[in-house]
């Protein structure tokens, strides 16, 4: 897609700075900007509960794993309460092929 837009001057200041700083055209800076500026706003929606972590992973193509990096490097705490974390690992364990040391004594008795 290309837009095409006028760059305030203290903007374009800005980009003059970051290009000759990262030895990157100005076009390569303002699309990075452009990229963190979306992180922002969707780790913001996930933040008000307005989207959930794997539509955050989805909307930004990236896993899981690296919606939680994007949290650490955002200082972002995942929304998931202690008791779910807990409820989540239960029926990990009950469902895994293995299950819990807890199902197999369970079963032997």
């Amino acid at each position: 897609m290309t837009i095409s837009i006028d760059i305030p001057p203290t903007i374009e200041n800005i980009l003059d700075k970051r290009s000759r700083e990262l030895h990157l055209d100005k076009e390569s800076i303002l699309k990075q900007m452009l990229w963190d500026g979306v992180e922002y706003y969707l780790i913001e929606e996930y933040s008000n509960g307005r989207i959930s972590k794997g539509k955050l992973a989805e909307m930004l193509e990236i896993s899981i794993y690296e919606v939680n990096d994007l949290f650490e490097k955002h200082h972002v705490k995942d929304s998931i309460s202690f008791e779910n974390f807990v409820k989540g690992v239960e029926i990990a364990e009950k469902y895994s092929k293995y299950g819990s040391e807890k199902d197999k004594k369970n079963e032997k008795e």
